[in-house]
């Protein structure tokens, strides 16, 4: 069906309105669409963005939170791992929170303090004043901390400990404080104790019985000091005090132990121990046994100084020392300090830069003897003092060993000539040994006896590279030995030449104790005839040598040596038994000599053998010949070796019934006195008297004289060296009952039938 016209123009209309509020509408609508979705875009993207944003925010909170956490944990780390109590309290004094070592200190954990009021921790008789220095913290000028107080904290068992605590106000806090409480017990104790080390370090310093002194290392003055030290320096303390050690201080000795000062100044060592001098107030010094410790006082470095006297134990081993290296008798160095002196300038001494002198005083045994060893100690003295006054200076002078004395001439430094200029190198030895020749030579006065000793002297130089100490002294040993054999009062220098005789005087000793065992030495016989009738009455047995190299050797190319070596005693024996069988072959042919005397001589070491006079016996008992018919000569030397021993041994020879008689005599030292004490029965004058016998005045005389000395004291007088008819006539007319000499006879030998050899 179909509508009015208005209504479908309406509807016409309306069709057409509403497709145009359609297309309107639309067009509005399309607007706000694009609106509403562009504000629905822009807030899903704010809440996509709110939405990032707030993890965002979420995350950094919560690293925040982990940082925080974090740094919470090492705050308590590092409150935990402080050496002192931390307390942090509330405005009412509650405490807030607290570290370890506050839980160390109450002997509580940590969550027991918490909450806890902190005046109930401290002891009752100090909470007042910890209680009025909190608040004066509380309601005192803003951030002023309070100033450290002690108080006694009570831990969880009762007990008590010492506390220092400092309160400080939280800046961001009002009502906030940290209390940092410190244990002191222990450092009390501990100032305590050094208090009371104090004390007694004092104690022990001003009442020690050596000396102490605390000195300043920066300027090296005393700070302090002990009375001992006072004592020992004879100074006061107030003396002491204030005054450089240098100035106290032996110069020597401070440059001794400048290396240990300074190593204690610059802190390398803290200690060091030496022996040094002090100076006392007398002048003198006093030595010590110094040990010097540092120690540090107020920032002052300090030296403790123990100083104890040893002079006394000093001078002791001074002495010992001297004794060890002196001759008691001269105080004269002895043997080993020179040899000792001689090895240390050898060292680094050039070719002929040192010389050794050795000399050797001559006949001092028999003055020695003569008159008693302490005049002989006195002689040696006097010499020692001689020889010491032309010394030069550098130079060294020892006493070997008896009468022996050695000089050590330096010249590897300058020394003054006899012009006074000084020069490098010695003066020749012989100028030295020329000075002390003629030192010794002057007369000497002992117990009013007038004495004149010379002296013998050998020297050599270190010319040869790498001699020796004992290859110089035994050089100039063998060139004194050389000078003794040319006559005594010489100085011989060790040549190629000496060496030589030296090897060759050893060779020989070597060869002679060869020739004992061999037969090789042999008696030869001379006669003794009674001056009257012109008959022999004795034999003088005379020793030789038959070398088999070398022939027939006398006693001086042979003796000297076995002197020297000690084998006169078997030599002599030896010819005592053959003198003794050769008399008893004699008497077993009917010799005519049979009926004569043996004379035999006689050496020191043969009266110094305690066995000698067994072996007498025995040599007569064997040969079969009576002790009448035995006699002995000893020399005027010989006898005073030592005049009690030699006493007693003639006397046991004497009793054996063997006689004796005095070689040589005229020619010793020995007193005419001694005749009488020695049971000698006869004198033999010197060949040397009896050589100008009728001719020279002095020699006649003194032969007379010794002839009428004899005889009135009851000996028989036999002179030697008769050579010539007028000795004889002289002797005859003086009275001489027997001689000796080249007039008679001259020495032989004999072989077992009695037969004469060699004449």
């Amino acid at each position: 069906m179909s509508g009015s016209p208005s209504v479908d123009r309406w509807a016409a209309e309306g069709s057409a309105s509403g497709a145009d509020w359609a297309r309107n509408v639309w067009s509005v609508n399309s607007g706000g669409i694009i609106v509403v979705f562009a504000v629905g875009a822009v807030a899903i993207v704010a809440i996509c963005i709110a939405a990032l944003e707030t993890r965002r925010v979420r995350r950094r909170l919560h690293a925040s939170v982990s940082e925080v956490a974090a740094t919470g944990g090492r705050v308590r780390q590092l409150l935990d791992g402080l050496p002192d109590a931390v307390l942090s309290l509330d405005a009412d004094g509650t405490i807030a929170s607290a570290n370890e070592r506050a839980a160390e200190l109450t002997g509580r954990p940590v969550g027991e303090l918490l909450g806890r009021s902190f005046v109930g921790f401290i002891a009752v008789d100090d909470c007042d004043e910890v209680t009025d220095r909190w608040h004066h913290l509380r309601f005192g000028p803003e951030g002023e901390s309070s100033a450290p107080s002690v108080f006694e904290l009570i831990g969880r068992d009762g007990a008590t400990r010492l506390i220092e605590a400092s309160l400080h106000p939280v800046a961001d806090d009002p009502g906030g404080t940290v209390v940092i409480l410190r244990d002191i017990g222990d450092r009390e104790r501990t100032s305590e104790a050094l208090e009371q080390a104090r004390r007694r370090f004092q104690q022990a310093f001003h009442s020690a019985p050596t000396g102490m002194a605390l000195v300043r290392l920066s300027d090296n003055r005393i700070v302090d000091a002990n009375q001992s030290l006072a004592n020992l320096l004879d100074h006061s303390r107030r003396y002491l005090l204030g005054r450089s050690v240098r100035e106290i201080t032996h110069p020597d000795d401070l440059r001794a132990a400048a290396a240990e000062r300074a190593r204690i100044e610059l802190g390398i060592d803290d200690s060091y121990r030496t022996e040094q001098r002090y100076l006392r107030r007398d002048g003198e010094f006093v030595w010590t046994k110094t040990q010097v410790s540092v120690i540090e006082e107020n920032g002052v470095s300090l030296a403790i100084t123990h100083i104890e006297d040893i002079t006394e134990q000093r001078i002791a081993a001074e002495r010992l020392s001297h004794a060890a290296t002196h001759d008691a008798l001269t105080e004269l160095p002895n043997r080993a300090s020179i040899v000792a002196r001689l090895d240390e300038l050898l060292t680094t001494a050039g070719s002929d830069e040192v010389a050794v002198l050795f000399i050797d005083l001559d006949n001092f045994k028999v003055v020695n003897d003569s008159l008693g060893h302490g005049a002989g100690d006195e002689l040696l003295r006097h010499v020692a003092r001689r020889f010491r006054s032309v010394m030069r200076v550098g130079d060294q002078l020892a006493r070997f060993g008896g009468d022996e004395f050695v000089v050590v001439v330096d010249g590897t430094t300058r020394q003054a000539d006899d012009t006074g200029e000084t020069r490098l190198g010695p003066l020749h030895p012989a100028r030295v040994a020329e000075r002390l020749l003629h030192s010794a030579q002057g007369a000497v006065t002992i117990d009013g006896q007038e004495i004149v000793v010379t002296a013998s002297i050998g020297f050599a130089t270190n010319s040869a590279p790498g001699i020796t100490a004992a290859d110089m002294v035994r050089a100039a040993d063998a060139a004194m030995y050389e000078a003794k054999a040319g006559g005594r009062d010489r100085i011989v220098r060790f040549t190629d030449d000496v060496r030589d005789v030296s090897r060759s005087r050893l060779q020989t000793t070597n060869e002679l104790r060869r020739a004992l065992g061999c037969a090789e030495l042999v008696p030869y016989y001379q006669p003794i005839v009674d001056l009257a009738s012109g008959a022999f009455v004795k034999f003088e047995v005379l020793v030789r040598w038959l070398h088999p190299e070398r022939g027939l050797l006398g006693p001086a190319e042979f003796l000297p040596n076995a002197e020297a070596s000690g084998l006169m005693g078997e030599i002599g024996e030896q010819m005592l038994r053959d003198a003794l069988a050769q008399l008893a072959t004699w008497r077993a042919h009917a010799h005519p000599w049979g009926d004569c005397a043996i004379s035999v001589n006689l050496d020191a070491q043969q009266l110094g053998d305690p066995d000698f006079c067994l072996v007498v016996e025995d040599s007569l008992r064997t040969s079969g010949i009576e002790a009448d018919a035995l006699w002995f000569e000893i020399t005027e030397t010989a006898l005073l070796t030592d005049v009690g021993a030699v006493t007693v041994a003639l006397r046991e020879l004497r009793s054996l019934g063997v006689h004796l008689s005095v070689d040589d005599f005229g020619t010793g030292y020995s007193s005419l006195t001694y005749l009488k004490k020695f049971p000698v029965e006869a004198i033999k004058i010197d060949r040397s008297f009896v050589n100008g016998l009728g001719i020279e005045v002095d020699d006649s005389s003194i032969v007379e004289a010794v002839a009428h000395l004899g005889h009135s004291l009851g000996l028989q007088v036999v002179a030697e060296g008769v050579e010539t008819p007028l000795q004889l006539t002289q002797l005859r007319e003086l009275g001489a009952d027997q001689g000796q000499g080249y007039l008679f006879a001259r020495p032989f030998a004999a072989d077992a039938n009695g037969a004469l050899l060699g004449r």
